[in-house]
């Protein structure tokens, strides 16, 4: 699919163009509209941690206040008492009333109403968290001059009234507050929460131990608790609640359309560029794309092929990129092991699978780019390729240009051919490599640059330097492999000069493999009908 696109983006440059300001300024929105969501919750959580806090106070100070009475011992509500209830106050930030309970649970006096000569009985029910406070919820009192929904804090004989500025923070922080309590979640408050919404979202908070943001469609649900606290805070907002009001989107959305407009000054250069092999070459770098071709390698006495050079293109489509092509995009994109490793693979397995058993050992000469003799990722790679054949006619043998013959590189050729792979130095006569530097690399085959052949009837004085080559060949204990042998004239040559093996077009061009092992597997069946 990948590579369908850059292929279509090539062909169509424009219209990828105006498809990436669409999609730039499209997802820039959304990424705007993301943030304001992200920041809206972000303070949705800030509200609800707060009013946790609150509570946690509240508590506390109620608590500790209930403590500190009941270790009062009996309360009476004489003057004096009620003076001593009105001192506990003074201390306290989040309680604004003492009342004292008989033993039937009814008021008989306060800080705010003094004695009462009829005990009042309340008959609002008692919720009873599960850490063991009782609340009464929404009792209408008067303080300070105006009617108020007061929560109290009861622990008979003693109940303290919550300050109704500290309730009102405390439901004003969210859409649903509740109470845990041994029966489960009780509402304490809600805030523009439809009725029929309520059980759903109590089912939704009731299963939950910790706090919990979830991603419902175009909005949100947060639900806060905090360790050791009964209370539940819980708030829904949809995307148009979260949007509406808020001065930040339309700057936002402003700057994604100028971003956009900047993103496609830029990309365009990049876009008409995409229609270079370079760009798509480490889609192509793998065994699906991989074209391979085999030419045989020849004894140049009996004409029999001992094994075979694999030479790799891309094939793309209809479109096959030759080596001229797809060297410098592989280069360029620094693919080199990438590639080398899938030929390896594809070439081992495609021979075992169609070659018949071989008299001898038949070798698979492999091109490598410098970059990719790693020994220890190479030798693994090979062995385990040849493993998996199930075959022990067959041996690799590793080809290193003269051009890339290097100090650094001797070293890592020299553990492969301790290994058992057999080493070639490709292309030799071109390149400055001195019998030093070739007699350290101890190669297993020189093949000879297909220049020299190209003019050995003419015995010029290129042609000349063959019989040096086979001594340099001889004087490390190499065999040499003459290439690009074009006319059969040229087999009788070489082997007067001492060359031992070939390859060539007047010998066999490179094959598929199907036609390649039509070629080669009758001289070299052992199967007696061969």
């Amino acid at each position: 699919m990948r590579h369908w696109l850059l292929l279509k983006i090539a062909r169509m440059p424009r219209v990828f163009i105006c498809g990436i300001g669409i999609f730039v300024s499209l997802a820039l929105m959304l990424a705007s509209v993301a943030a304001v969501a992200w920041l809206d919750q972000s303070r949705t959580a800030q509200r609800h941690d707060a009013a946790l806090q609150l509570m946690q106070k509240v508590t506390a100070e109620g608590s500790g206040l209930l403590d500190r009475l009941a270790r009062k011992g009996r309360l009476n509500c004489s003057d004096q008492g009620l003076v001593d209830l009105n001192a506990e106050l003074l201390g306290s930030r989040y309680l604004r009333e003492i009342g004292v309970l008989d033993e039937n649970r009814q008021l008989i006096c306060s800080t705010a109403l003094g004695r009462l000569s009829v005990p009042i009985k309340d008959d609002y029910p008692v919720h009873v968290s599960r850490s063991g406070l009782e609340l009464l919820t929404n009792v209408p009192l008067t303080m300070a001059g105006r009617k108020v929904a007061a929560t109290i804090i009861q622990r008979p004989p003693v109940n303290v009234v919550v300050s109704p500025y500290a309730t009102d923070d405390l439901y004003a922080s969210a859409d649903a507050v509740w109470l845990r309590t041994t029966d489960g979640l009780f509402l304490l408050n809600a805030n523009g929460i439809e009725a029929r919404a309520l059980p759903a979202m109590q089912a939704r908070a009731g299963h939950l131990e910790g706090s919990s943001l979830s991603w419902q469609g175009l909005g949100y649900e947060r639900v806060s608790m905090a360790p050791g606290q009964d209370v539940v805070l819980q708030t829904r907002r949809n995307l148009p609640a979260i949007v509406q009001g808020n001065a930040l989107l339309p700057v936002l959305l402003a700057g994604s359309l100028l971003i956009a407009g900047l993103v496609i000054g830029t990309v365009t250069p990049f876009v008409y560029r995409l229609g270079s092999l370079r760009n798509r070459i480490g889609l192509l770098c793998d065994e699906a794309h991989l074209a391979l071709v085999y030419q045989p390698v020849f004894d140049l006495a009996t004409l029999r092929p001992v094994g075979c050079e694999v030479l790799a293109r891309l094939r793309e489509g209809e479109t096959t990129w030759a080596p001229d092509r797809m060297i410098p995009a592989i280069r360029g994109a620094g693919l080199q092991r990438r590639f080398d490793h899938a030929v390896a693979r594809k070439a081992i397995r495609e021979l075992a699978a169609h070659l018949p058993a071989w008299e001898g050992r038949f070798g698979i000469a492999l091109n490598c780019f410098p970059e990719s003799i790693e020994p220890d990722v190479l030798i693994p790679l090979l062995e385990q390729a040849l493993r998996a054949t199930g075959r022990n006619d067959l041996e690799v043998c590793i080809e290193i240009t003269e051009h890339s013959l290097s100090s650094e590189l001797i070293p890592e050729v020299q553990r492969l051919k301790a290994r058992g792979f057999l080493i070639a130095v490709d292309d030799f006569g071109t390149g400055y490599s001195n019998l030093r530097s070739v007699t350290q690399l101890s190669p297993d085959l020189l093949k000879i640059d297909g220049s020299f052949v190209y003019e050995l009837e003419d015995a010029t004085v290129r042609s000349n330097l063959i019989p040096e080559i086979v001594n340099i060949a001889h004087a490390v204990e190499a065999q040499t492999v003459a290439e690009g042998i074009e006319k059969m004239e040229q087999v009788q040559l070489l082997l007067a000069a001492g060359v031992r093996y070939g390859q060539g077009y007047a010998l066999a061009r490179p094959l598929g493999i199907e036609a390649f092992v039509d070629r080669v597997a009758v001289t070299g069946r052992t199967d007696p009908e061969a």
